[in-house]
């Protein structure tokens, strides 16, 4: 068993359930989250509003999955990724489960 973690920029979350419904995943949570890009130091001195560090509506879904739907779902986020028109893309990260109860 696998935790699956996937990030993204907001406008993506409904791609993304599509994505997981096309697999067969039936249970999943997900959350707004606020994404952040820390700024080089120039970039930083070069800013007026200093303390003013913009945001991204971002989600994150955590899943379990078995072993065996990890590979459709990152064959799914490729093709999704590969559609996609932007330099935002989906990110899909998979932490093994030794024990759970």
């Amino acid at each position: 068993m696998k935790l699956i973690l996937i990030t993204a920029i907001s406008d993506y979350q409904k791609a993304i359930q599509e994505v997981l419904k096309k697999i067969g995943v039936k249970h999943y949570s997900f959350h707004d989250v606020h994404g952040y890009t820390q700024e080089s130091q120039q970039e930083i001195e070069d800013n007026w509003f200093g303390a003013e560090i913009p945001s991204t509506d971002s989600v994150l879904f955590h899943i379990f999955l078995e072993d065996t739907q990890y590979d459709a779902l990152t064959e799914a986020v490729q093709s999704l990724n590969a559609s996609l028109d932007s330099e935002s893309k989906v990110h899909v990260i998979s932490l093994k489960i030794e024990n759970h109860v």
